[in-house]
């Protein structure tokens, strides 16, 4: 049976979480599967089958005093992990290592002495190239890239910006990733009982994180304009706040300064692919992704989707014929939202559209082109 290192920074959160669980809930009754985490989560036994074995880099600072119990313990638990994970790195058996974040866990991972690694690339580094830091500049970056067989880029597009800032490495490969589509078809039915939909009002739902990426700052400035010329609509952002920076403050302020009476921010949810069923458009306001998941569970469920120009949005809609296609700006979330509120027609339009588009979309397909890419000899 071949062995499986997964490694992530976190358990759960977003969409490459969501990756990480789906691995994980594929290959592990045919893979001896182990997934790694660089900071410890407590809701490992909750998240993953229990034939799944657990390690992870760090574990989270103590907040008690430096001569207590708690604080002994968690010094004890470091030296535990730095012992275990330099021996993870210096020797494993791992047949196929897969580092499935970009940044942090790729430079992590790249220093493992495995023949057959792969790295994912879920971020536009031409819009945010955000690991020079990290790396120390684009040669170390390229360098450690070199080291895998292959890095994964979740669209055309995030490819196409690797070569751009870090240059062609040779090894790069695009396989976009797979969606559970008969569970988020079903998750899509189940009722939603905390929001009524007014009939009257055309409904938009944003599915993200309160980051700065998804936008959402935009979103209340082209919303704001909206209310002042008149306009009768309801938008609802379903996500949790981050725990990490002030975004989620910086909105709320906003949305205060504006006085904003049609937005509302309902937190995270289990289930937000309810939402998105009940939508009349599925809003994403991004500056921006790699190839966004939401985007394409909302084509799975029949929702017409109003997108900012991000990577991989044209890969799902072309020019405007499954989707429409907004400008990354105030100016143009505000023209995306006017048209199709000025438009009712639009909506049952894109709705057929998006619904011819969900072939391409095939789970399976996708899973065995990984698959091929990471367990053939």
């Amino acid at each position: 049976m071949k062995k499986i290192l997964i490694v992530n920074d976190l358990l759960a959160g977003g969409g490459v979480e969501k990756l990480l669980v789906d691995f994980v809930e594929r290959w592990h009754d045919t893979y001896d599967i182990t997934v790694m985490t660089i900071y410890k989560h407590r809701r490992f036994d909750e998240l993953f089958p229990e034939n799944v074995k657990y390690i992870y880099k760090t574990v989270p600072k103590t907040t008690k005093g430096k001569f207590s119990k708690a604080y002994v313990r968690c010094m004890a638990q470091k030296a535990i992990c730095r012992y275990r994970y330099n021996k993870l790195k210096a020797n494993n058996d791992f047949d196929v290592v897969i580092a499935l974040k970009d940044g942090e866990v790729t430079k992590i991972i790249s220093e493992f002495n495995n023949q057959r690694k792969f790295s994912w690339c879920h971020t536009d580094y031409k819009h945010h190239y955000y690991t020079q830091s990290l790396y120390g500049g684009a040669e170390n970056e390229r360098q450690a890239l070199e080291k895998y067989t292959n890095v994964v880029c979740v669209s055309e597009d995030i490819k196409k910006s690797l070569i751009e800032v870090l240059g062609d490495t040779g090894n790069y490969v695009v396989k976009y990733n797979p969606l559970n589509v008969d569970f988020i078809q079903y998750q899509g039915n189940e009722p939603v009982n905390d929001i009524e939909k007014d009939p009257d009002r055309p409904l938009f739902v944003a599915v993200g994180r309160i980051n700065y990426q998804k936008g959402f700052d935009l979103l209340l400035e082209a919303a704001h304009m909206l209310e002042e010329d008149g306009y009768k609509f309801d938008v609802v952002v379903v996500g949790g706040k981050e725990n990490w920076g002030d975004e989620y403050k910086r909105i709320m302020r906003s949305m205060d300064r504006l006085h904003i009476q049609n937005v509302k921010f309902i937190g995270l949810r289990s289930n937000p692919q309810k939402y998105m069923k009940m939508a009349d458009w599925l809003l994403s306001t991004s500056i921006f992704e790699g190839y966004s998941l939401v985007s394409q569970e909302a084509a799975i469920l029949g929702t017409p989707l109003l997108l900012t120009d991000c990577s991989g949005v044209r890969e799902l809609v072309g020019d405007n014929e499954y989707g429409l296609v907004m400008e990354p700006s105030v100016k143009g979330i505000y023209e995306g939202m006017k048209k199709v509120l000025d438009d009712p027609s639009l909506q049952k339009h894109y709705k057929e559209k998006i619904l011819e588009r969900r072939k391409i979309i095939d789970q399976d397909q996708r899973f065995r082109e990984i698959e091929e890419m990471l367990f053939s000899e």
